[in-house]
Protein backbone atom coordinates (compact mmCIF):
# COMPACT_ATOMS: atom_id res chain seq x y z
CA UNK A 1 0.00 0.00 0.00
CA UNK A 2 1.42 3.38 -0.89
CA UNK A 3 1.43 5.77 1.86
CA UNK A 4 1.42 9.79 2.24
CA UNK A 5 4.76 10.81 3.30
CA UNK A 6 5.37 12.48 6.97
CA UNK A 7 6.54 15.57 6.69
CA UNK A 8 8.16 17.92 8.70
CA UNK A 9 7.25 21.85 8.37
CA UNK A 10 9.94 24.44 9.74
CA UNK A 11 7.34 26.98 10.85
CA UNK A 12 5.25 25.02 13.37
CA UNK A 13 6.57 23.92 16.45
CA UNK A 14 4.28 20.85 16.64
CA UNK A 15 5.50 18.38 14.34
CA UNK A 16 4.62 14.66 14.08
CA UNK A 17 6.70 13.08 17.08
CA UNK A 18 7.60 9.97 14.64
CA UNK A 19 10.31 12.23 12.68
CA UNK A 20 12.21 13.16 15.57
CA UNK A 21 12.19 9.86 17.94
CA UNK A 22 14.56 7.14 17.65
CA UNK A 23 13.21 3.98 16.48
CA UNK A 24 12.16 0.78 17.81
CA UNK A 25 14.42 -2.40 17.02
CA UNK A 26 12.59 -5.03 15.05
CA UNK A 27 12.88 -8.66 17.02
CA UNK A 28 9.62 -10.34 14.97
CA UNK A 29 9.80 -10.64 11.46
CA UNK A 30 6.55 -12.15 11.04
CA UNK A 31 4.74 -9.94 13.02
CA UNK A 32 1.70 -8.08 11.30
CA UNK A 33 3.33 -4.56 12.18
CA UNK A 34 6.87 -6.01 10.53
CA UNK A 35 5.66 -7.05 7.28
CA UNK A 36 2.84 -4.83 6.75
CA UNK A 37 5.74 -2.17 6.93
CA UNK A 38 7.97 -3.29 5.10
CA UNK A 39 5.19 -3.93 2.25
CA UNK A 40 4.48 -0.29 2.37
CA UNK A 41 7.42 1.08 2.54
CA UNK A 42 8.51 -0.65 -0.60
CA UNK A 43 5.18 0.32 -2.12
CA UNK A 44 6.00 4.05 -1.77
CA UNK A 45 9.43 3.95 -2.58
CA UNK A 46 8.21 1.93 -6.00
CA UNK A 47 5.37 5.48 -6.27
CA UNK A 48 8.45 7.82 -5.06
CA UNK A 49 11.06 6.48 -8.11
CA UNK A 50 8.11 6.60 -10.53
CA UNK A 51 7.35 10.27 -9.94
CA UNK A 52 11.11 11.72 -8.36
CA UNK A 53 13.20 9.73 -10.20
CA UNK A 54 16.59 8.12 -9.46
CA UNK A 55 19.35 9.79 -11.22
CA UNK A 56 21.91 9.22 -9.34
CA UNK A 57 20.94 5.45 -8.52
CA UNK A 58 20.57 5.97 -5.14
CA UNK A 59 17.35 6.84 -3.36
CA UNK A 60 16.05 5.65 0.11
CA UNK A 61 12.67 5.97 2.34
CA UNK A 62 12.50 5.00 6.13
CA UNK A 63 9.90 3.80 8.19
CA UNK A 64 9.24 7.05 10.16
CA UNK A 65 8.64 8.89 7.23
CA UNK A 66 5.56 6.72 6.52
CA UNK A 67 4.58 7.32 10.30
CA UNK A 68 5.93 3.85 11.68
CA UNK A 69 8.70 4.09 14.66
CA UNK A 70 10.66 0.58 13.57
CA UNK A 71 14.31 0.88 12.45
CA UNK A 72 13.70 -0.08 8.71
CA UNK A 73 14.55 1.49 5.40
CA UNK A 74 13.94 0.64 2.23
CA UNK A 75 17.27 1.81 -0.42
CA UNK A 76 16.96 1.25 -4.15
CA UNK A 77 20.94 1.39 -5.16
CA UNK A 78 20.86 0.94 -8.90
CA UNK A 79 18.77 -1.92 -10.28
CA UNK A 80 18.71 -3.55 -6.53
CA UNK A 81 16.35 -2.96 -3.67
CA UNK A 82 17.51 -3.36 0.00
CA UNK A 83 15.28 -3.57 3.32
CA UNK A 84 17.80 -2.25 5.89
CA UNK A 85 16.61 -3.62 8.94
CA UNK A 86 18.38 -1.99 11.90
CA UNK A 87 21.28 -1.17 10.07
CA UNK A 88 24.56 -0.31 11.95
CA UNK A 89 27.91 1.27 10.21
CA UNK A 90 30.56 -1.18 11.08
CA UNK A 91 33.29 0.17 9.23
CA UNK A 92 34.59 3.31 7.95
CA UNK A 93 37.51 3.84 5.54
CA UNK A 94 36.97 6.49 3.51
CA UNK A 95 36.87 10.54 3.92
CA UNK A 96 34.14 12.60 6.05
CA UNK A 97 33.18 15.11 2.58
CA UNK A 98 30.49 17.54 2.00
CA UNK A 99 27.31 16.02 0.27
CA UNK A 100 24.21 18.47 -0.87
CA UNK A 101 20.99 16.25 -0.49
CA UNK A 102 17.01 17.05 0.24
CA UNK A 103 14.74 14.98 1.71
CA UNK A 104 11.73 13.87 1.31
CA UNK A 105 10.19 14.67 4.47
CA UNK A 106 11.39 18.41 4.15
CA UNK A 107 11.08 18.39 0.73
CA UNK A 108 11.49 22.24 -0.76
CA UNK A 109 14.77 22.63 1.53
CA UNK A 110 18.69 21.23 0.73
CA UNK A 111 21.50 20.95 3.27
CA UNK A 112 25.41 20.46 2.90
CA UNK A 113 25.67 17.21 5.00
CA UNK A 114 29.29 15.40 6.05
CA UNK A 115 29.24 11.66 5.74
CA UNK A 116 31.88 9.15 5.60
CA UNK A 117 32.27 8.45 1.76
CA UNK A 118 32.98 4.71 2.05
CA UNK A 119 31.51 2.58 4.95
CA UNK A 120 30.39 -0.85 5.46
CA UNK A 121 26.55 -1.47 6.60
CA UNK A 122 25.45 -4.09 8.58
CA UNK A 123 21.50 -5.01 8.72
CA UNK A 124 19.13 -7.50 8.84
CA UNK A 125 17.58 -8.09 5.64
CA UNK A 126 13.87 -8.75 5.31
CA UNK A 127 13.62 -12.18 6.17
CA UNK A 128 15.95 -11.43 9.19
CA UNK A 129 18.88 -12.71 8.00
CA UNK A 130 22.19 -10.95 8.53
CA UNK A 131 23.82 -9.31 5.79
CA UNK A 132 26.67 -6.43 5.04
CA UNK A 133 27.20 -3.94 1.81
CA UNK A 134 29.81 -1.60 1.04
CA UNK A 135 28.48 1.56 -0.01
CA UNK A 136 30.57 4.60 -1.26
CA UNK A 137 30.40 8.05 -2.53
CA UNK A 138 26.52 9.25 -3.10
CA UNK A 139 24.99 5.73 -1.86
CA UNK A 140 26.64 5.79 1.20
CA UNK A 141 25.36 9.20 1.93
CA UNK A 142 22.16 7.82 1.03
CA UNK A 143 21.96 5.00 3.33
CA UNK A 144 23.47 7.30 6.38
CA UNK A 145 21.19 9.36 5.47
CA UNK A 146 18.16 7.06 5.97
CA UNK A 147 20.10 5.72 9.45
CA UNK A 148 20.12 8.79 10.73
CA UNK A 149 16.00 8.88 9.98
CA UNK A 150 15.82 5.93 12.54
CA UNK A 151 17.57 8.09 15.10
CA UNK A 152 15.14 10.36 15.00
CA UNK A 153 17.14 12.70 13.72
CA UNK A 154 16.47 15.04 10.51
CA UNK A 155 18.48 16.93 7.74
CA UNK A 156 18.82 20.11 9.18
CA UNK A 157 20.14 18.24 12.79
CA UNK A 158 22.66 16.82 10.64
CA UNK A 159 23.48 19.81 8.86
CA UNK A 160 24.12 21.55 12.45
CA UNK A 161 26.99 18.96 13.38
CA UNK A 162 29.38 20.55 10.90
CA UNK A 163 27.54 24.29 11.01
CA UNK A 164 25.88 23.92 8.03
CA UNK A 165 21.84 25.11 8.07
CA UNK A 166 18.95 24.63 5.35
CA UNK A 167 18.65 26.21 2.41
CA UNK A 168 16.06 26.95 -0.44
CA UNK A 169 17.97 26.07 -3.85
CA UNK A 170 18.27 29.59 -5.45
CA UNK A 171 17.76 28.00 -8.82
CA UNK A 172 14.23 26.99 -8.71
CA UNK A 173 10.79 28.23 -8.90
CA UNK A 174 8.30 27.25 -6.14
CA UNK A 175 4.88 26.73 -6.42
CA UNK A 176 1.94 25.08 -4.22
CA UNK A 177 4.35 23.87 -1.59
CA UNK A 178 5.97 21.74 -4.24
CA UNK A 179 9.68 22.29 -5.65
CA UNK A 180 11.18 22.72 -8.17
CA UNK A 181 9.07 23.09 -10.83
CA UNK A 182 9.80 24.54 -14.44
CA UNK A 183 13.11 26.41 -14.05
CA UNK A 184 13.09 28.79 -17.45
CA UNK A 185 15.72 31.26 -15.83
CA UNK A 186 13.37 32.03 -12.74
CA UNK A 187 14.71 32.24 -9.63
CA UNK A 188 12.88 31.63 -6.35
CA UNK A 189 12.68 34.72 -3.75
CA UNK A 190 15.08 34.50 -1.30
CA UNK A 191 13.04 33.18 1.75
CA UNK A 192 13.82 32.77 5.92
CA UNK A 193 11.78 30.55 7.95
CA UNK A 194 12.17 30.89 11.70
CA UNK A 195 11.10 27.78 13.76
CA UNK A 196 13.20 25.09 15.02
CA UNK A 197 15.25 24.55 11.61
CA UNK A 198 17.74 26.97 11.14
CA UNK A 199 17.06 28.25 7.08
CA UNK A 200 19.53 30.09 5.19
CA UNK A 201 18.60 32.37 2.23
CA UNK A 202 20.04 31.43 -1.24
CA UNK A 203 22.53 34.12 -1.58
CA UNK A 204 23.93 33.09 1.76
CA UNK A 205 23.89 29.52 0.82
CA UNK A 206 26.21 30.66 -2.29
CA UNK A 207 28.24 32.68 -0.76
CA UNK A 208 29.60 30.19 1.65
CA UNK A 209 29.68 27.21 -0.22
CA UNK A 210 33.13 27.88 -1.50
CA UNK A 211 34.73 27.55 1.67
CA UNK A 212 32.58 24.49 2.20
CA UNK A 213 34.64 22.35 -0.13
CA UNK A 214 37.87 21.68 1.81
CA UNK A 215 39.21 18.91 -0.95
CA UNK A 216 38.48 21.29 -3.72
CA UNK A 217 40.74 19.37 -6.07
CA UNK A 218 38.84 16.07 -5.01
CA UNK A 219 35.51 16.91 -5.34
CA UNK A 220 36.80 18.74 -8.99
CA UNK A 221 38.30 15.16 -10.03
CA UNK A 222 35.23 13.35 -8.88
CA UNK A 223 32.88 15.92 -10.56
CA UNK A 224 34.77 15.55 -13.45
CA UNK A 225 34.70 11.66 -13.58
CA UNK A 226 31.06 11.63 -13.38
CA UNK A 227 30.53 13.36 -16.42
CA UNK A 228 33.77 11.77 -18.75
CA UNK A 229 31.40 11.02 -21.38
CA UNK A 230 30.18 13.87 -21.91
CA UNK A 231 33.93 15.33 -21.79
CA UNK A 232 34.72 12.64 -24.01
CA UNK A 233 32.30 14.14 -26.73
CA UNK A 234 33.71 17.27 -26.07
CA UNK A 235 37.51 16.64 -26.41
CA UNK A 236 36.57 14.75 -30.07
CA UNK A 237 34.52 17.64 -31.03
CA UNK A 238 37.25 19.86 -30.15
CA UNK A 239 41.25 19.74 -31.22
CA UNK A 240 43.64 19.53 -28.47
CA UNK A 241 44.38 23.46 -26.95
CA UNK A 242 41.46 24.49 -28.43
CA UNK A 243 38.47 27.40 -27.61
CA UNK A 244 35.86 25.78 -25.86
CA UNK A 245 32.66 27.36 -24.26
CA UNK A 246 30.74 26.04 -21.49
CA UNK A 247 26.75 27.52 -21.36
CA UNK A 248 25.18 27.59 -17.82
CA UNK A 249 28.17 25.86 -15.37
CA UNK A 250 27.36 25.88 -12.64
CA UNK A 251 30.24 26.18 -10.27
CA UNK A 252 33.02 25.71 -13.21
CA UNK A 253 34.16 21.95 -12.65
CA UNK A 254 33.71 21.04 -16.05
CA UNK A 255 35.38 23.83 -17.14
CA UNK A 256 38.36 23.45 -15.05
CA UNK A 257 39.10 19.85 -15.75
CA UNK A 258 39.23 20.86 -19.73
CA UNK A 259 41.59 23.66 -18.71
CA UNK A 260 43.68 21.64 -17.15
CA UNK A 261 44.08 19.60 -20.01
CA UNK A 262 45.35 22.95 -22.10
CA UNK A 263 42.28 23.92 -23.72
CA UNK A 264 41.21 27.54 -23.55
CA UNK A 265 38.26 27.92 -22.05
CA UNK A 266 35.27 30.35 -21.34
CA UNK A 267 32.01 29.41 -19.63
CA UNK A 268 29.28 31.55 -19.39
CA UNK A 269 26.44 31.95 -16.29
CA UNK A 270 23.74 33.99 -16.07
CA UNK A 271 23.32 33.78 -11.92
CA UNK A 272 26.05 36.84 -10.71
CA UNK A 273 26.70 34.26 -7.97
CA UNK A 274 27.47 31.30 -10.02
CA UNK A 275 29.41 33.09 -12.32
CA UNK A 276 31.67 34.75 -9.42
CA UNK A 277 31.82 31.06 -7.24
CA UNK A 278 32.76 29.45 -10.82
CA UNK A 279 36.12 32.26 -11.02
CA UNK A 280 36.88 31.45 -7.71
CA UNK A 281 36.86 27.50 -7.83
CA UNK A 282 38.97 27.20 -11.19
CA UNK A 283 41.22 30.27 -9.43
CA UNK A 284 41.75 27.77 -6.65
CA UNK A 285 42.20 24.78 -8.98
CA UNK A 286 44.71 26.71 -10.64
CA UNK A 287 42.79 26.56 -14.08
CA UNK A 288 42.46 29.88 -16.50
CA UNK A 289 39.23 30.09 -16.93
CA UNK A 290 37.50 33.02 -18.64
CA UNK A 291 34.21 33.82 -16.59
CA UNK A 292 31.50 36.10 -17.67
CA UNK A 293 28.05 37.11 -16.77
CA UNK A 294 25.66 37.39 -19.59
CA UNK A 295 21.86 37.43 -20.46
CA UNK A 296 21.22 37.19 -23.24
CA UNK A 297 23.68 34.40 -23.77
CA UNK A 298 27.04 36.77 -25.76
CA UNK A 299 30.50 35.37 -26.46
CA UNK A 300 33.21 36.75 -27.52
CA UNK A 301 34.43 34.88 -31.00
CA UNK A 302 34.19 31.91 -32.16
CA UNK A 303 34.65 28.33 -30.77
CA UNK A 304 35.13 24.87 -31.81
CA UNK A 305 32.99 23.43 -29.20
CA UNK A 306 30.06 24.82 -27.26
CA UNK A 307 28.96 22.41 -24.90
CA UNK A 308 25.98 21.83 -21.64
CA UNK A 309 25.38 19.70 -19.05
CA UNK A 310 21.40 19.22 -18.65
CA UNK A 311 20.91 22.92 -19.21
CA UNK A 312 18.78 23.06 -22.41
CA UNK A 313 16.40 20.49 -20.96
CA UNK A 314 14.79 22.85 -19.07
CA UNK A 315 13.40 25.42 -21.59
CA UNK A 316 10.02 24.84 -23.47
CA UNK A 317 10.14 23.77 -27.08
CA UNK A 318 10.32 26.94 -28.43
CA UNK A 319 12.90 28.26 -26.42
CA UNK A 320 15.16 25.23 -26.59
CA UNK A 321 15.28 25.13 -30.73
CA UNK A 322 16.13 29.09 -30.23
CA UNK A 323 18.62 28.76 -28.02
CA UNK A 324 20.22 25.96 -29.48
CA UNK A 325 20.40 27.56 -33.39
CA UNK A 326 21.98 30.40 -31.42
CA UNK A 327 24.76 27.87 -29.78
CA UNK A 328 25.44 26.46 -33.02
CA UNK A 329 26.21 30.18 -34.40
CA UNK A 330 28.96 30.56 -31.96
CA UNK A 331 30.96 27.43 -32.35
CA UNK A 332 31.52 24.56 -34.73
CA UNK A 333 30.01 21.91 -33.27
CA UNK A 334 27.75 22.32 -29.97
CA UNK A 335 28.16 19.14 -27.23
CA UNK A 336 24.83 18.62 -25.15
CA UNK A 337 23.92 15.87 -22.19
CA UNK A 338 20.37 15.74 -22.03
CA UNK A 339 17.69 13.83 -19.26
CA UNK A 340 16.39 10.93 -21.12
CA UNK A 341 13.29 8.78 -20.27
CA UNK A 342 15.18 5.47 -18.55
CA UNK A 343 13.31 2.12 -17.46
CA UNK A 344 11.12 4.11 -15.02
CA UNK A 345 11.10 7.61 -14.86
CA UNK A 346 14.62 9.78 -14.38
CA UNK A 347 12.98 13.23 -12.96
CA UNK A 348 16.18 14.26 -11.89
CA UNK A 349 15.20 18.21 -10.05
CA UNK A 350 11.87 18.21 -11.20
CA UNK A 351 12.72 20.98 -13.61
CA UNK A 352 13.80 18.91 -17.04
CA UNK A 353 11.22 18.03 -19.70
CA UNK A 354 12.20 14.17 -20.36
CA UNK A 355 11.92 12.75 -23.48
CA UNK A 356 13.41 9.46 -25.14
CA UNK A 357 16.40 9.58 -27.24
CA UNK A 358 14.28 9.77 -30.29
CA UNK A 359 12.35 12.20 -29.01
CA UNK A 360 14.99 14.91 -28.39
CA UNK A 361 16.72 14.09 -31.76
CA UNK A 362 13.69 14.95 -33.03
CA UNK A 363 13.67 18.09 -31.11
CA UNK A 364 17.03 18.85 -32.12
CA UNK A 365 16.39 18.62 -35.97
CA UNK A 366 13.93 21.36 -35.37
CA UNK A 367 15.97 23.96 -34.60
CA UNK A 368 18.40 23.28 -37.85
CA UNK A 369 20.81 21.41 -36.52
CA UNK A 370 22.10 17.91 -37.32
CA UNK A 371 23.10 15.09 -35.31
CA UNK A 372 26.33 13.96 -36.26
CA UNK A 373 26.61 11.70 -32.70
CA UNK A 374 24.73 10.62 -30.09
CA UNK A 375 25.43 8.33 -27.03
CA UNK A 376 23.43 7.22 -24.05
CA UNK A 377 25.63 7.27 -21.15
CA UNK A 378 26.99 4.13 -19.34
CA UNK A 379 25.05 5.39 -15.78
CA UNK A 380 21.75 5.37 -17.87
CA UNK A 381 19.37 8.66 -17.68
CA UNK A 382 21.33 10.86 -20.31
CA UNK A 383 22.52 11.03 -23.54
CA UNK A 384 25.13 13.22 -24.99
CA UNK A 385 24.60 14.40 -28.47
CA UNK A 386 26.80 15.83 -31.08
CA UNK A 387 25.31 18.36 -33.29
CA UNK A 388 26.40 21.12 -35.57
CA UNK A 389 23.97 23.57 -37.88
CA UNK A 390 22.79 22.74 -41.15
CA UNK A 391 24.76 24.48 -43.77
Amino acid sequence: MIRDIVTYDVNSRSNPKVLTTPTRKVTDFSAEETVNCIRDLNDTLDELIRTEGNKRGAIGLSATQIGVDLAISAVQLGDRRYVFVNPEVTEQRGKDRLFRIGCFSLYEYRAMVRYNDDVTVSYLDENGDPRTVDLKGDRSCVVQHEMDHLEGMLLFDRARLTGGRLFVPRESKYRDGKVPLKNCGLFAELRRRTGRADVQSAAEYYSSLFNDYTDLAAYAAKAAAEHEDLLKKIRAAAPDGSRVLEVGNGIGFLSAALAGEGYSVACVQTDPDRADMAARVCEAGGARVKVFCSAPLEADGFYSAVFACEVLDELEDRAFCRTLAHLASLGDRVVLELPTVWEISNALRGSEHLRTVAGWKKLIERSGCGIEDCYVCGHGGSAVFTVKRKE
